[in-house]
């Protein structure tokens, strides 16, 4: 039995919609699965056949991380949450600032002679346009092969200058997180230790990554996505040794995009090694939220 806690939809960056993800999570027999658009809380029906926890994920800006590694990133995975709740009456105000932030970046790609019109973005089906939506427009207009190529020569983090404006500080959003009774885990943790020439195979988890960890958790910070996409056996192993050293809580999904990562797959990963989350996490996870 096995769950699937990190999807994205078509309200963001994901090509399927809701009922097709919910009705093939049932296909797979997937347990349990948590939608979890950026910045936008998308509503699911409730179904007798699966179990659906609320969830989105957000961008936040840590400036320490920031100040010493600008190709870093940090996202947090927030579950339990609810419409009526702080955090998500501030989710509007992130999409409106980073609606402006998308304008900036293709103000900034036209200085490498890539066209593309604020109307090209605005006419994206989706509750929040974004870089990869950017990057496809790139692909469909023929300046890059693919969507990988996109990020990797134009749309990361440190090559494009101010381009997290419309991120709030992380101590805020784990704050509003911690007002609306919800749980706060870190999205796939490698990319705290991005760097310019970062593999994802690469020993990533060290003393710096465990320092930071330490200060988000100070911070408020719930658990840690262990299962993900491309971890090999050793580090889920780490990084359990390290959730456990913390008093973390443990989570995992396969990031699924649908057609934007189509080696990813729904409740699997990658077919070579599947993340196979285990569904007593999400009961840890839930005896948590009850003590909130």
């Amino acid at each position: 039995m096995s769950i699937d806690l990190h999807i994205h939809s078509v309200n963001s960056d994901g090509t399927f919609l809701v009922e097709e993800i919910v009705n093939l999570s049932k296909e797979l027999q997937l347990e349990a699965i948590s939608i979890t658009d950026h910045e936008y809380l998308t509503e699911v029906p409730s179904d007798n056949d699966i179990k659906i926890i609320k969830g989105i994920e957000v961008g936040a800006d840590w400036k320490e991380l920031k100040s010493k590694n600008p190709f870093a990133g940090i996202h947090l995975l927030v579950y339990f949450l609810e419409r009526n709740t702080s955090l998500n009456a501030r989710l509007e105000e992130i999409r409106n600032k980073k609606k402006e932030r998308n304008y900036i970046i293709l103000e900034s790609l036209k200085k490498s002679g890539i066209d593309i019109e604020k109307s090209e973005l605005d006419l994206v089906k989706t509750k929040v346009p974004g870089r990869p939506h950017i990057a496809q427009i790139m692909v469909e207009k023929q300046y890059v092969s693919n969507v990988s190529e996109a990020f990797t020569k134009f749309l990361r983090n440190g090559i494009i200058p101010n381009i997290d404006t419309h991120q709030l500080d992380i101590e805020e959003i784990i704050q509003l997180s911690k007002e609306s009774k919800s749980l706060i885990f870190l999205a796939h943790p490698h990319t705290l230790m991005s760097s310019e020439s970062y593999k994802k195979n690469q020993n990533w988890i060290t003393s710096e990554f465990f320092d930071y960890l330490k200060q988000i958790k100070i911070m408020g910070l719930s658990g840690l996505e262990v299962y993900y996409p491309g971890y090999n056996s050793s580090v889920k192993a780490q990084l359990i040794e390290i959730c456990e050293s913390l008093d973390l809580l443990i989570s995992g999904g396969s990031d699924f995009h649908g057609e934007n990562k189509p080696s990813n797959l729904l409740g699997i990963g990658y077919e070579n090694n599947p993340i196979k989350v285990p569904l007593n996490l999400l009961s840890r996870m839930e005896e948590a939220y009850a003590k909130l």
